[in-house]
């Protein structure tokens, strides 16, 4: 499910220098920001980014004129064409902008450059505004702590005590959409595992199996459930395929298949997992199969085939195609 996307970054300086047009306004200070960041962690020279809009009655093109860079002092300056207090977005009346453009023929700035200390802050403000409530944006590239807090209370994982429980428990906030959504089906399911444990995982609905019955639903001659065809059950045990998932698990290398055997770490993080995505209560049948390449012939002591009734076998390895582990998940 991970992607990665890699360019140079010198292709990306080179595209917003030659080519500021092609650039979203918001996205151009995302990427001059990790530009500045990256060469302030390798030991480059501390850079910044103005922003000031152009001075023109000109109606432009797109919200980006140009983008300069001052290599003596790494600094950047991003031209923009809207929302300022001279041109064409201006608020106050066009003589305004007349009259720094002649005093700008004229060089005298001093006027633009008052205004400019504004611009640099109201720009600051624009971008902040902008990016408060982009969620992606506040986690990824701002990491703020309040913001991530939220994702993992999304899926149930708002206490640092449960996460430390899971490993990688980052990677989770991929399907946080289907961690909140009411409905969730046996692909989402079988996707989320196999992301997480790296190892082929299927999911089977309606699998039919024995299941115990609850000592509450007990059949109790005169006193409870004895009504016959609808709530007498004789037993302890029945047949039924209504709220069971198998979840097959291999085929796995001999290295991997004892992980996933009853009560090991991997098998206790699945049984969190599920109790944290899946919200109806289903009952889980595991099957752990090992690789016909991978048979081994039992040795005493040994912890991979010496568990008897689990991972043992006597017959030659060749008249074995398929070996499987099953169990409830308790």
């Amino acid at each position: 499910m991970a992607t990665e996307v890699e360019q140079s970054e010198l292709n990306i300086l080179e595209k917003l220098l030659t080519q500021p047009k092609s650039f979203n306004f918001y996205q151009a200070i995302r990427l001059i920001g990790h530009l500045l960041t990256y060469e302030a962690k390798h030991g480059g020279l501390k850079g910044k980014l103005d922003i000031i809009p152009l001075l023109s009655l000109a109606f432009p093109e797109t919200d980006i004129h140009e983008i300069k860079r001052h290599s003596e002092t790494n600094q950047f300056t991003l031209i923009a064409t809207f929302f300022s207090l001279y041109g064409t977005t201006s608020p106050l009346p066009t003589f305004y902008t007349e009259q720094l453009i002649q005093d700008n023929d004229l060089d005298s700035d001093e006027v633009k450059c008052l205004l400019d200390i504004f611009h640099k802050r109201l720009y600051k403000i624009l971008f902040q505004a902008w990016s408060k409530n982009r969620i992606f944006e506040q986690f990824a590239e701002h990491h703020d702590a309040t913001y991530r807090e939220a994702l993992y209370g999304f899926i149930g994982l708002a206490g640092k005590e449960l996460r430390n429980k899971i490993p990688n428990y980052s990677c989770l906030l991929r399907y946080s959409s289907h961690w909140v959504s009411d409905s969730k089906s046996i692909w989402s399911l079988k996707s989320f595992l196999n992301d997480y444990f790296k190892v082929p995982i299927d999911v089977h609905s309606f699998f039919r199996s024995i299941q115990d019955i609850p000592e509450e639903q007990y059949c109790l001659l005169g006193k409870a459930n004895h009504h016959l065809s609808r709530t007498a059950y004789l037993g302890s045990q029945f047949k039924s395929n209504s709220n069971s998932l198998l979840i097959s698990i291999g085929p796995l290398g001999a290295d991997v298949f004892p992980t996933f055997l009853a009560n090991t770490e991997n098998i206790n993080r699945l049984k969190l997992l599920l109790q944290l995505y899946v919200k109806e209560p289903f009952s889980y049948f595991i099957e752990v199969i090992l690789d016909k390449g991978c048979f081994k012939p039992i040795r005493l002591a040994c912890e991979t085939t010496s568990i008897l009734g689990v991972v043992s076998w006597l017959s030659p390895q060749k008249d074995i195609e398929m070996f499987k582990v099953r169990y409830w998940l308790k």
